[in-house]
């Protein structure tokens, strides 16, 4: 039963387990899109035969983002990726996806977004006269946060690109069938240090759609996500975030807090210059697999000297902003420094009746960070029962041993009575030097097939070195190291299309035997 709390017909509050309507269309239009594939490759099925297959993109900053992008297209590449019917995103994963969605064919134009990617991000852009104006006008919100500041310095020095388009633009992209569905990973930092660490509580996914708590079934138009509600019923509605916001909102744990903390630090004295100078030189020992990086030539933060770039006097002068938006920019920055606030937004469940019996309902606000704190592959999203995912491909391109989402998971599903594979201890005894393919089966339960991003297959004698040489925390990529990270990437698949393939057909068999006993 689905109970819909309204104000004047908009901006509706959802209290359901269901999958949102757009999702539904999209899903929909995406199987006959699926069985068609299924078709060519010689596995014939019914419409209502067709496994809903997922992919997840675990975290792990810029080569989460450029590996991710060579997993898809060599899975187009032998015909795969019209079989998958969700993609899904945690931090860098979801940078990839965001611009993927950009283009509502994205699966039909991957090698020129391809290209275009790697020159973008072979290159130093950096205008500090564009990331302070919004950041300027982010200050004047109530709920600013370190996020804010993350996304339009830090992210946007990673990206090389301020995107102002918002998540619902996504829509079409996402219900015509031409691609898979796709589901952004995110959790509530308070949920996560108040309940136990494997609660569903902690969950929170982006789609096109909606935002959603995953632990409550509730949801709000994206279109409205941020804005006030009190009781259902909305108070105050708000600009929807722009993509850089969410880009940094999920990213946003790229490093560890000692790592972020230094980075952001650096940040207001390169702005103050002229240019960024964030440093990314983690601790020793601060981050499993995180050591500097950078390529030759790059000054400390990643970024170079830009002579077009302005010291702050100078936009001041330019009418970037003025010294009073200045003042409240450096307050509220310095603040969610000493209080640590990140992802600050208005609770849309705030005083709701209907879920009265929650600890959420008493918080106006809600702190929602990167997923990677929790998981870093998000399992939780795709493993709802509405989804009826029958096969997981599990990419694991972070920094941590490339079997530790895969235990955490096993975990999340053990206490929560979620069906899961059994995660056979004996077969994750080399984490340092891994296979290129681990395949988990279960009755009853998803089939999950996980792939470490380096492992002995695609890098032998290289594994620990590439996992320093391509930290996350690394601000650019000269096209070589593109070049390596894609083809690690396409590596994992080529080695083991058969297997997918092999995998896919057994699901399909199985299916067809239990609707037809």
């Amino acid at each position: 039963m689905e109970i819909f709390h309204k104000h004047k017909g908009e901006g509706k509050i959802r209290i359901s387990h269901e999958l949102s309507e757009g999702e539904k269309l999209g899903t929909n239009n995406r199987k006959v899109r699926v069985k068609k594939c299924l078709d060519s490759l010689g596995i014939p099925c019914n419409l209502d035969d067709v496994p809903n297959i997922a992919i997840l993109g675990a975290g792990g900053g810029l080569r989460a983002m450029i590996a991710l992008h060579g997993t898809l297209q060599e899975l187009q590449k032998h015909g795969l990726l019209d079989t998958i019917m969700y993609l899904c995103g945690v931090s860098g994963s979801t940078w990839c996806m965001s611009y993927l969605y950009k283009n509502g064919d994205w699966t039909e134009k991957l090698q020129a977004l391809e290209e275009s990617m790697c020159a973008r991000l072979s290159k130093y852009t950096w205008s500090v006269p564009k990331a302070t104006k919004l950041l300027l006008e982010a200050a004047k919100d109530e709920n600013y946060s370190l996020t804010e500041f993350w996304a339009y310095t830090v992210v946007y020095g990673m990206l090389h690109e301020l995107d102002k388009g918002h998540l619902s633009e996504q829509q079409s992209a996402s219900e015509n069938g031409n691609n898979p569905y796709p589901i952004y990973a995110a959790v509530d930092e308070r949920s996560f240090s108040k309940v136990t660490e494997y609660s569903p509580a902690t969950w929170f996914e982006f789609t096109p759609h909606e935002a959603s708590f995953l632990g409550y079934g509730a949801s709000v138009p994206m279109e409205y996500f941020g804005s006030e509600y009190k009781n259902g019923e909305l108070k105050k509605q708000k600009e929807e975030k722009n993509m850089s916001y969410l880009q940094g909102l999920w990213g946003s744990a790229i490093g560890s807090k000692t790592e972020n903390e230094k980075v952001i630090k650096g940040c207001p004295e390169g702005i103050v210059k002229g240019f960024p100078i964030p440093s990314t030189e983690p601790e020793a020992g601060d981050m499993e697999g995180s050591l500097h990086g950078e390529p030759a030539g790059a000054s400390p933060g990643g970024f170079s000297p830009d002579t077009k770039n302005k010291p702050i006097t100078e936009n001041i002068k330019d009418g970037v902003g003025s010294v009073v938006d200045f003042a409240r920019m450096w307050q509220k920055t310095t603040h969610g420094l000493l209080t640590w606030k990140w992802g600050t937004n208005n609770n849309f469940l705030y005083k709701c009746s209907a879920l009265d019996s929650t600890e959420l309902v008493k918080d106006k606000v809600i702190s929602l960070v990167d997923a990677g704190i929790a998981i870093n592959c998000a399992f939780p999203l795709v493993l709802r029962p509405e989804r009826k995912v029958k096969l997981i491909l599990s990419f694991d391109y972070g920094p941590f041993e490339p079997f530790k989402a895969l235990k955490q998971t096993a975990k999340y599903c053990k206490e929560n009575c979620i069906p899961f594979p059994e995660i056979d201890e004996k077969l994750l005894l080399e984490p340092d030097n891994p296979s290129d393919c681990y395949i988990f089966r279960g009755e009853g339960a998803p089939t999950v097939m996980h792939f470490p991003l380096f492992n002995r297959v695609n890098c032998p004698a290289y594994v620990t070195e590439w996992r320093i040489r391509f930290t996350m925390l690394r601000f650019l990529y000269h096209v070589g190291d593109i070049t390596k990270l894609l083809q690690s990437a396409r590596l994992n698949v080529l080695n083991n299309k058969d297997k997918i393939l092999q995998e896919i057909k057994y699901i399909v068999v199985h299916s067809s035997k239990e609707a037809s006993s």
